[in-house]
């Protein structure tokens, strides 16, 4: 664990030697004695130590990912106030089973079984922006023009997908938060953003034109395998590792899952 500031924000960077190997790590950020997501379930006695430290007043979890909300037991048990969406709560309640691959870079993702206090956000509001999970919010900081936001963005071209995943909604979501016009953005993986506006409607792009290809390939009868290897590139490590939980093949069948009646009639 690694404590840097960003103005008035700390940054709490988080990895582990597994999650070094694997390439990850991630931040939470506390602002205003609010603490933005948990970390992962590895890092626990860290997350802890910082909570002890730290003393936050309340704590939001952006979406029950492990890497962000993985540490919510701990902050229940302790009594701290919690701000989540309704959805999140009940993801983290009965948690689904996660691939090995998450299990050895993250940890074991423990229930949130002890009841939680309502924490309450004066000056922040959560926003939904659904794609990267059903249930992934921002944080808004009107008064600051800043956005805590979780999984929202990572990167530009980010080809490989959950299975979960709906690239349509997180390109609404990225036109959605631009439309706030934040002056900062604090990514989990990529750190501070203060040029954001730019980079969000970058990908927003990036996706519509890739699903724009996508959908060229389905209507001419293509297979999901094919139209990936061509639009997306062919299928490196990570899918491998991950049982195809997280790949480029899994672009392709979202977006011939999201397809709208009419849409899915011409293909």
């Amino acid at each position: 664990m690694h404590l840097v500031r960003v103005g008035d924000i700390i940054r709490i960077r988080l990895s582990s030697a597994r999650s070094r190997v694997a390439g990850y790590g991630v931040s939470a950020w506390f602002a205003d004695g609010v603490l933005i997501d948990t970390g992962f379930p590895g890092v626990a006695a860290d997350v802890g130590r910082a909570l002890d430290e730290l003393r936050p007043r309340a704590v939001v979890l952006t979406h029950w990912h492990e890497d962000h909300a993985g540490n919510a037991e701990l902050v229940a048990a302790r009594g701290i106030p919690l701000a989540a969406a309704a959805a999140t709560v009940a993801t983290l309640r009965d948690l689904p089973e996660t691939g090995v691959y998450r299990r050895v870079v993250w940890g074991r993702h423990e229930p949130l079984r002890t009841p939680t206090v309502a924490a309450e956000l004066p000056g922040l509001e959560l926003i939904p922006t659904p794609g990267h999970s059903a249930d992934h919010h921002v944080v808004w900081d009107a008064a600051r023009e800043r956005v805590f936001a979780g999984d929202l963005f990572l990167g530009v071209k980010v080809r490989a997908l959950h299975r979960s995943e709906d690239p349509r909604a997180q390109a609404r979501s990225l036109r959605q938060v631009a439309a706030l016009r934040p002056r900062l953005l604090l990514d989990a993986h990529r750190g501070p953003m203060a040029v954001p506006i730019p980079a969000l409607l970058a990908k927003a792009d990036w996706i519509e034109a890739t699903i724009g290809q996508i959908e060229v390939l389905i209507s001419a009868g293509w297979d999901d395998a094919a139209i990936a290897r061509r639009v997306l590139g062919r299928a490196d490590a990570v899918t491998v590792v991950s049982f195809g939980d997280l790949s480029r093949v899994n672009f392709v069948r979202a977006v011939r899952r999201t397809a709208t009646p009419d849409r899915a009639a011409t293909e």
